[in-house]
């Protein structure tokens, strides 16, 4: 009986052993994921309740995108006269117009916003980066242009991306560039670059990615890549929306850590990128809004949107807690392509396709 007991023993450690050996064989086998960021598998497509209806208030036009700070809105325009416009969100009436064309100091050859960051400084006053052309941004004093009625620049700096100011500090810069092969026709690498930069010249890069996303196309291989980022209005907590890419991606540098979320049934960074297939579903993420305690981002990966003939039906707006869950989502009545959250009031402001402002009352609707 011994016998037997003592040979069932070596069978079963032989078994265990088989077993063990065979998973780490696996593990060894296992290749390496490109996206070097811990990732939770979400569900978030299809899962938008009912419809909002909102009501036109505004029209801007030419506007491009649009911040509200301080019962403010301030708009992004392709006007030459006022690349700034800076409205009461109370009464809807223009209070100025800034940033015009030119050369000057204060003046903007093309103004735009990379970012949404705004920010108060010692004084309360408005601050506003605003890019001009491509590689300068200036910080625009908004209160004070609204005293003096022309254009203050409290600095004026190099820009390399997309850059978000820690601590509202412009001597601490996160950087974000999508493409550093923009002028080069070199395509061996991840063309895309995270950094921290201080005004010394230091930096520290992130390895977001181990290597290159599969793709079928090398004249589309930075589309998954591409994105946007968003800072929270109080904490160095910072989001990249991407814009193919189904992935929001959290760098918390208050906590010195990063993690990111996906659509579990989505295409991830170690599928095969298909331009003809996937850009032809448009967009994921587009423009957001960043309050205290969420993020309201634009979605166009629901059937809701998708369904709807030429791509030209309305698209959903996701609500997310800057922990990266999955709070609540909604169908839009119309396209929008910009939107601001007024989190104290409980207003939605969105801009459609045909330069209107849009107000929604969204009481009760996000916690």
């Amino acid at each position: 009986m011994r016998q037997i007991r003592f040979a069932c023993r070596i069978v079963y450690a032989g078994i265990l052993s088989l077993v063990l050996l065979s998973t780490f064989i696996t593990s060894c086998n296992k290749p390496k994921s490109k996206f070097n960021v811990k990732t939770r598998e979400l569900s978030f497509r299809n899962k938008t309740k009912d419809v909002i209806n909102g009501k036109a208030i505004l029209d801007v036009p030419g506007v491009s995108d649009i911040i509200f700070i301080d019962s403010l809105f301030l708009f992004a325009t392709k006007d030459p006269a006022g690349q700034l416009k800076v409205y009461s969100a109370n009464t809807c009436r223009l209070l100025g117009s800034f940033c015009m064309e030119g050369r000057a100091r204060n003046e903007f050859l093309r103004g735009r916003l990379l970012t949404k960051q705004v920010y108060h400084n010692g004084e309360g006053h408005v601050i506003l980066p605003f890019s001009d052309a491509p590689y300068i941004v200036k910080e625009v004093d908004v209160t004070e242009s609204l005293l003096q009625g022309h254009t203050v620049v409290l600095s004026v700096m190099d820009n390399e991306g997309y850059t978000i100011f820690l601590d509202n500090d412009i001597n601490k810069k996160f950087v974000f560039i999508s493409n550093k092969f923009e002028y080069d026709d070199e395509k061996n690498d991840v063309p895309s670059i995270y950094a921290l930069k201080d005004t010394l010249g230091n930096a520290r890069t992130f390895k977001i990615f181990n290597s290159m996303v599969d793709n079928i196309s090398e004249k589309h291989f930075t589309t998954p890549y591409k994105g946007s980022i968003y800072k929270h209005p109080d904490r160095n907590l910072v989001v990249q929306t991407f814009s193919y890419m189904e992935y929001l991606m959290f760098f918390d540098f208050d906590k010195d850590t990063i993690f990111a979320i996906h659509e579990k049934s989505a295409l991830s960074f170690d599928g095969v990128y298909d331009n003809s297939v996937h850009r032809d579903k448009d967009l994921a993420f587009t423009d957001a809004s960043e309050t205290d305690n969420y993020l309201l981002v634009l979605y166009w990966r629901g059937d809701y949107y998708l369904n709807v003939p030429n791509r030209e039906g309305p698209n959903e707006l996701l609500v997310f807690d800057w922990d990266g869950n999955y709070i609540n989502g909604f169908k839009m009545d119309r396209q929008i392509l910009r939107i601001e959250y007024d989190e104290k009031r409980h207003i939605l402001y969105a801009i459609d396709e045909g330069e209107t402002l849009y107000k929604y009352n969204m009481t009760g609707l996000i916690p």
